[in-house]
């Protein structure tokens, strides 16, 4: 009988050892609560796994169970490979000679004599059983992770997890659910139907991190029933609800909370989409006490309490004449047409609903003319 995707996923659970989690480099509260749910689960099963991302863990989250565990980085092996070619010339004998200052190693041949041809050196690395992408739409989502190390997550079976319609569908298996509201409630699901006793408070409470978040704490309008019932169903396992709203919601720093007042202060609107901007200096950074992790948090403030815009945008100024723009997309906005407009932008998944986070930066323009390209941009595209 031939396996569901769920049950091709938890067979290959069932079959590896050493598993990566992977989290893609614009790391939101979503991915980060269910890769760590997801480690601590597969930790129960006495599988050796590792959680890695590019991108920093903001401090409200380090209350999360097993934050300080997630790498930046691919670990690899100490050893130097030395690889000998005996295709057509065997192999006799191995030796070596040790002193204070070099080893030497001697290698015999059958007949002809080995040269320099014949041998090749490489790094030793990790062996992986499996890597579990989550939330990423492609491979490229994940950044330095995947560029570091391409040809292992080439090489190596992968579970791609997601619930965005634009995942591209990159592994070898594909859960990509997109009436799910977060990949936190897909993973619910995924450990309900494998071992749901594993379910523990800290698991739980990452879960349950993710789906809070993602839903705005349930006042998002794309909020489910399934999310209703997911969440109250983590709870009842111990899911740590006070805690996670006291940490995501209620604990904002004094720079963003100063930057987020500046940005409200210059909002502008563009009302053909409509769409939300704030034009930001050098000396609102400075006067906030703020710098570029503020940024994405305080966009995220504007998608949360401005409803009902399709953009939401702030073009910023960190040094003189270099500006960045970061906006939020709603799916009715042909992104395409903004991605011509801005050559050279990136985009990803955003943290709330299907909103997608496109960045980009100006060449050599001031804020002023940065701020009237971006109009123009947006207005072609209403």
């Amino acid at each position: 009988m031939q396996l569901n995707i769920e049950q091709q996923i938890l067979e290959q659970f069932k079959k590896a050892g050493k598993i990566l989690i992977v989290l893609p480099e614009n790391l939101n509260v979503d991915a980060l609560s269910a890769g760590l749910a997801l480690r601590l689960f597969l930790f129960k099963q006495q599988k050796e796994v590792a959680v890695a991302s590019s991108g920093l863990v903001p401090l409200q989250l380090k209350f999360l169970p097993g934050a300080d565990a997630v790498q930046d980085h691919l670990t690899q092996g100490k050893s130097l490979v030395v690889s000998i070619n005996t295709t057509v010339k065997k192999l006799e004998e191995i030796s070596y000679q040790k002193t204070p200052q070099v080893v030497q190693i001697y290698l015999k041949s059958q007949a002809e004599e080995f040269d320099e041809k014949d041998i090749s050196f490489s790094k030793e690395r990790a062996p992986l059983d499996l890597i579990i992408a989550l939330g990423g739409k492609s491979l490229e989502s994940f950044g330095k992770i995947f560029e570091q190390a391409a040809d292992r997550f080439f090489e190596t079976p992968k579970i791609n997890i997601d619930c965005h319609a634009a995942n591209e569908y990159f592994g070898a298996i594909n859960l990509v659910d997109i009436t799910a509201t977060s990949v936190s409630e897909i993973l619910v699901e995924l450990m309900q139907k494998y071992e749901e006793q594993l379910i523990d408070e800290d698991i739980a409470t990452c879960l349950l991190s993710g789906i809070i978040e993602k839903t705005a704490s349930f006042q998002h309008v794309q909020t489910t029933p399934r999310a209703f019932l997911k969440a109250s169903e983590l709870v009842a396992l111990g899911g740590r609800q006070q805690e996670i709203v006291k940490n995501i919601f209620k604990t904002k720093s004094l720079p963003l909370l100063k930057l987020w007042g500046r940005t409200l202060a210059r909002m502008k609107v563009i009302e053909s989409l409509p769409a939300v901007y704030a034009p930001l200096s050098l000396l609102d950074f400075e006067k906030a006490g703020a710098g570029l992790p503020e940024v994405l948090p305080v966009l995220k403030e504007l998608v949360d309490n401005l409803n009902g815009n399709k953009i939401f945008a702030l073009v910023y100024e960190m040094q003189k004449n270099q500006i960045g723009l970061q906006m939020a997309v709603h799916e009715q906005v042909q992104a395409d047409k903004l991605l011509v407009a801005f050559p050279g932008a990136t985009q990803s998944a955003m943290v709330i609903g299907d909103l997608r986070l496109i960045e980009y930066s100006f060449a050599e323009q001031t804020l002023e003319e940065a701020e009237k390209f971006f109009e123009q941009a947006v207005k072609s595209v209403s």
